[in-house]
This record gives structure tokens, sequence and C-alpha cells, in this order.
């Protein structure tokens, strides 16, 4: 975080060494004469005198926006910164444009912000006296400010004001200073941190981190990077403030912004052209009303009461059409005005129905339950029968579907409107239940055998079909039944159909894993051995489905080779060398370097890979045992020895232990698979 005004400065000095756009659409005027500025505020039925202003040379004027860009939101008014009009008008393409006045803040305004208030700098207040011929006057503004995005959320609090003192016309205590710019719905006077983006900006101050969320409302704040007509970073949406006032009553009103912490980055506020005008007559109307048909007539003569009206000078009104009035079959509009001494107006509108009594007949066919897959139009389950005195038109109907327990079973309320040639109308119900019970058919892929991948995209997948789910739900769950799969496993690939209304079909694949084909394209090169001397064990080819069998070990302790010579036969046996009641090789020794050497012969290049490139811890006992800068192939062949040494058996020596952790270390995530 960086609330540091020297920054500020420098963001603030690189904007003077631009130039200004020279096509933006928005066209700014200094003006210091405060009569100018107030004048251009007026609206219908208010007048402005004794108008002042403070504020530095520059810091006041105009403005209008161009017929293709308006990015303000207000056609045309006064503009009040805390630093320079001209800058206002440019694109925003400068990281921050602004110009410190070197002036002070107005007390007025610092009233506005959180206690304790921060030094304040260039205030720019528009003062003058208002009397309104109305009981209301009002404004709309847009606030805008180079503080956001950045430093949102920071002390660089700049704020607006919009004072009134005068007249209370509730009665109470008289309004002193009272702020009428606030953010909607509250009492928070407009300001930098009280409207803004969803998150705090780049150099919010603590506790307010950058990226935490905003202080102010968001609702009512646009960003304006990229704007090609507007400087300022942010502005507020069009916003209106509107006081109460006694008719012909004076009152002092302050328009007001300036700059809170440093006098740097510029905020403006632009005030409609016009604004300030007092509120039109109000004028209510008659309630609506309803007749029947004058007899023989497809309309009616009616009456009705006078509109009241309320307004702070003479009005007169008028009705169209007048009270006494022939009115149509049917609801018309009649719209009355009210127009004060000044041309203020005001309206308000109510409806005059006209109906012809005689309803024609309708019967609804008898309520009927289908399938899903059935039609529900008329010509399926039934038109209603129709008749009227007069004639009728042709039956129209409305369909509201009343969901029920899954998407395909609902109630459908259809109901019927016949209308005869007066626009009299009659309604009926057809209840039509539609049900879903039907079970999804599915098909599973074949039982296959695999190598390696067991995924759907290699086995294949389940396809469904149903009577009305055209996109069947189909899920798999996988139950293992035997074996370990990074060598030999059967599993049963469980398929389940569910359609939308929860109905079910099921059905199981056979997917078994066996890498003995793998295994045998290690052999195919010839036999594998381990060990040395008289204490070896061969895999020939042929028997690759012996290793299925004996990996994975269960033994922990690793162990010599038995002084024979085993070769894999028929049976799997290993003469001496032990297998558990399963089958697996209980030594780990010769279970990790059968792996890796059947890993080796798969990916020759494994067995010339530097052990340096292979993140494994090694003992220092094992370092002696290997050849400088071992590979792989170097370590198969210590672990031979190791396994070929039967003095191993008498007490498991260190050594033993710590090159199984090498071996295991070496094979983690890798299979024949993925050697």
């Amino acid at each position: 975080m960086n609330n540091n005004p020297l920054l500020k400065y420098s963001l603030f000095a690189l904007a003077f060494t631009l130039c200004f756009d020279a096509s933006a659409q928005l066209a700014v005027a200094s003006n210091s004469n405060p009569a100018d500025l107030a004048n251009k505020l007026v609206g219908a039925g208010v007048t402005i005198t004794n108008a002042t202003l403070k504020c530095p040379a520059g810091a006041a004027g105009t403005f209008s926006t161009g017929p293709s860009i308006n990015e303000v939101g207000i056609n045309s008014g006064i503009l009040l910164t805390s630093g320079q009009i001209s800058l206002a008008a440019h694109s925003n393409d400068i990281p921050g444009a602004g110009m410190n006045n070197g002036a002070p803040g107005n007390p007025d305004l610092d009233k506005l912000l959180p206690a304790p208030p921060p030094s304040t700098f260039d205030g720019c207040m528009l003062e003058f006296d208002l009397e309104s011929i109305g009981n209301q006057v009002s404004f709309e503004y847009v606030f805008a400010s180079e503080e956001y995005e950045e430093y949102y959320c920071s002390i660089f609090n700049d704020v607006f004001g919009f004072l009134v003192s005068g007249p209370n016309p509730g009665g109470g205590a008289a309004y002193a200073d009272l702020n009428i710019a606030l953010i909607p719905s509250t009492s928070k006077a407009v300001s930098i941190n009280s409207v803004g983006p969803p998150q705090c900006g780049t150099f919010a101050a603590p506790p307010n981190s950058p990226g935490s969320p905003g202080t102010g409302d968001p609702a009512f704040y646009q960003n304006m990077t990229g704007a090609t007509s507007l400087q300022y970073d942010g502005k507020t949406v069009l916003l209106t403030a509107k006081i109460a006032l006694k008719a012909c009553q004076k009152y002092h009103f302050k328009l007001g912004v300036q700059d809170a912490s440093d006098g740097i980055l510029d905020s403006g506020v632009f005030i409609k052209e016009g604004s300030f005008k007092s509120t039109p007559p109000e004028i209510t109307c008659p309630a609506s009303k309803t007749v029947n048909n004058d007899p023989g007539l497809c309309a009616a003569k009616v009456t009705f009461s006078a509109p009241t009206t309320i307004s702070d000078c003479p009005v007169t009104t008028a009705c169209v059409p007048p009270s006494g009035s022939t009115f149509p079959v049917g609801t018309s509009t009649v719209t009355c005005t009210a127009t004060d001494q000044l041309g203020n107006k005001g309206d308000c509108n109510f409806t005059i129905t006209v109906k012809d009594a005689e309803k024609p007949s309708i019967n609804c066919p008898a309520n009927i339950t289908i399938s899903c897959e059935t039609s529900s139009l008329p010509g399926a389950v039934g038109s209603p029968a129709i008749a009227d005195n007069c004639g009728v038109l042709a039956a129209t109907f409305l369909d509201a579907n009343v969901p029920g327990s899954c998407p395909n079973e609902f109630t459908i309320n259809r109901t019927w409107t016949v209308k005869d040639a007066a626009g009299n109308a009659n309604t009926c119900l057809h209840v039509i239940k539609v049900e879903d019970k039907k079970s999804p058919i599915i098909t599973c892929p074949a039982n296959i055998t695999v190598t390696c991948d067991t995924s759907a995209a290699k086995t294949g997948f389940a396809s469904a079909t149903d009577n009305c789910d055209p996109s069947v739900s189909i899920t798999r769950r996988d139950i293992h039944i035997m074996g370990d799969c990074e060598w030999f496993c059967i599993t049963e690939r469980h398929w389940t159909a569910t359609d939308d209304c929860r109905n079910t079909s099921k059905c199981v694949q056979t997917i078994t894993k066996d890498v003995t084909p793998l295994i045998e394209q290690a052999l195919a090169s010839g036999p594998l051995k381990w060990g040395q001397n008289a204490a070896t064990v061969t895999l020939p080819p042929g028997r690759g489905a012996c290793v299925v069998q004996w990996l994975p070990y269960s033994g922990t302790v690793p162990k010599a080779l038995k002084f024979d010579d085993a070769v894999a036969g028929v049976g799997c046996t290993l003469m001496t060398n032990p297998l558990d009641p399963s089958g697996h090789i209980v030594n780990p020794l010769l279970g990790e370097a059968m792996k890796l050497k059947i890993l080796v012969r798969l990916k020759p290049s494994l067995g010339t890979t530097k052990l340096s490139a292979i993140p494994c811890e090694m003992h220092f006992i094992v370092k002696q045992a290997l050849a400088p800068n071992p590979d792989v192939n170097e370590l198969l062949r210590v672990t031979d020895l190791t396994l070929g040494n039967v003095n191993v058996n008498l007490l498991v020596p260190e050594h033993a232990m710590h090159l199984l952790k090498v071996l295991k270390c070496v094979n983690a995530g890798r299979n024949v698979c993925n050697p």
C-alpha cells in the first residue's frame, strides 16, 4: 500500500507532459462570474439572487457534450472542480490528472467528512439565494474524480456538498447548512469513499487493503477507464437531490467540491443546466370505473367526479374525454391535466371500462392421464364444446405447467378461453396429468482385457435410450474384484442409466487388466536373471505370467536368494526361495529388483539414467558399493551382487536395508505401462 502524496505528484507531473485530445466530445469554458453560473442552473418557477463564488481561477465554468459522445451523462450545465476544469475535457489516458491550485479547503465541506477531518485543499464553492414558487426544488448532478480507482478507500477522500439554509416547511428547526447531496437512501455525503468500485484501489489505506471490499456503494458508480472524452477515472451515475421548501420564501444554497489530504488529483461535479426547478402541480384522478353497456348499445354514457389538485399557485384542470361522454365497450383511458399560472403541468390517468354482461358458454373435456411420450395437443386429448347467443370466435388455450416430482412428470392446467364478438369471455379448465414410469434401456460395452489403460475411453462407454428423456444420465462405479492393478486385477464396472424421473437401468462390464504382454515384451530379447553365482532366479520367455503372480511382494526384510539357481517353471515356483500362501514373493529386495530390471528392459534409456538425475536419498554404504557416477544399470549390478551373497541371510546387514530404500525410490511412480 502507498498513500504517498509524492507518488501522486509524479503522476500529476506526468499528466502535464501529455497533450490534450483534440477530438474530445466534451467542451468546457472557464467562468468566474457567479451570477452567470447560478442563472445557468435556473429552471421553471425558480429565482436566484446574491450569487457569490469562492473558487480559484479556472476551477469553475460551464460544459457541454458533443452530439455523438456523452460520457458525463448530462448534456450541459456548470462544472465545479478542485483543480482546473480544462483537465476534464480529455480522453482517459493520463494516469493521474490534476492541478494543485494552492488554495485552502472549505470549512463547510470539512463538516461532511468523517471525523477527524483530514487537511483539505482547493475548495470551490458557489453560493446564492433562491426563491421558488413551488414547494420543492431539485437538481441533477454527476460527481467525478481522478482519485478513482487507485486511491479509493484511502485518505484522499475528496467530497462534494450541497448545503441548504432556510425555513423548514414541516414546522421543525430551520435548515442550517443541511446537505442534500447524499448517496440515495442513505445519510452519507457524496465523496470518494462513500460511492465507488466493489474493491479498494491500489493505494487504499489500512484496514481497507487493496482488493478488499470497498467502503462505498458500488451501485451508483461507473468506472471510466478507456473513456474518450472524460479524463476522470470514475464517476457516479446521474444523481438527483431534492428538498421541500416553503413557496416564495428565501433560502441560501451552497454548492462546493474540494480535495482531501492533498491538492493534487482533481475531482469535479457536473450540475445539469436548468435542473433547479419547482415541483409541478399534483393532480389525483378519480378511481377507475367499470359499468355495463347501455341497453341496445355497444357503449355507455359515463359521468365521473372531477380530479383533485394540490398546488401553491392557481390551476386549471381538464379531462379528455370529459365527464358525460359516451365510451365504447372495452377499456378507455381518461387523461386529466392540471396547469398552473407558470405553465407547469401535472397529469394523471384512470380508466373507464364498459362491459357486455352476457358471456359465451364453454365445457372442457374430461380430465385425463397420459404417458410422457404421448402428445398433449388438443387433437390427442380433446377440445371444449362452445356456444353463445350472439355467435362466438374460435376458442384458444393457455397452458400452465405445474411441476411434479421430476421434469417429465407434471400437470398441465389447460385454460380454454372463448370470446364473443363484443369481447366478453368465458373459461374452463382441462387438467392433463403427464407421467413417466418407464425405465431407460441401457447397453453395456463388451467385457474386455487390457494391458494398461482401463479408462472408459479405452474400454468403451455404455449407451442408453429413454421414452422421454433425450439425454439420459449415465454413471459408472468400479468395484475391485481381485488382484493388484499394477500387475493383474479384475474390475467390475457397474453402469447405471437414470432418466430425469429417476427411473434406472443397470448393466455390468468386466474389465481385466493384465500386464503379462508387456512383461513378455521385455522377455522377447532373452530371459531375465537376478542374483549371481549359484544363487539366482531366472525368468525365461513365456513365463511373464509368473510376475503378475509374484508381485507385489509381501515381506519387509530384504534377504539374499537361496543357494540354488531357480528357474520359473509352469507352476511359477522359485525352488527354495519362499512364496507366501497367495503365491507372492516374500523377499522385498528380490521384488524391487525384479520390477526395476523389467522396467529397464522395457525402457533401456532408464538403465543409463544417472542416479544423480533421480532425486533419491542414498546412504554412504550404498554409495561405497557403486562405481563412480553410477547409473541405474550399476544399481542393478550391485543389487544382483547383494541378492547372490548368501551371507546377507545371516544378519540382514545394514547395506541391504539401505539398498532396498534406493530401489523403492527409483521404482516409485513407475510401472510397466509407464516406465
